[in-house]
């Protein structure tokens, strides 16, 4: 099952060069996540982590390799 969600860079992602700061890719990726929960799961982050015995999902390890920056109005698939 793949699942591709695209996002547009916008000024809140950027630098003064508006080139995105590169943590807000791993904000754009935890979102990734969370849509595909809410989505195709059908369990969204807010249920998982609001009372109860459910404790989200870790995150073990994370890497990305930067191969050109994106810039205010790209589109970015993720």
């Amino acid at each position: 099952m793949g699942f591709t969600v695209t996002h547009l860079v916008r000024f809140q992602h950027c630098d003064p060069a508006e080139i995105v700061f590169y943590p807000r890719y791993f904000e754009m990726i935890n979102s990734v996540v969370e849509n595909f929960f809410e989505e195709h799961v059908g369990w969204s982050f807010a249920r998982m982590h609001t009372g109860g015995r459910h404790n989200g999902v870790p995150t073990v390890s994370i890497s990305c390799n930067f191969m050109a920056p994106s810039r205010l109005g790209d589109k970015v698939p993720f």
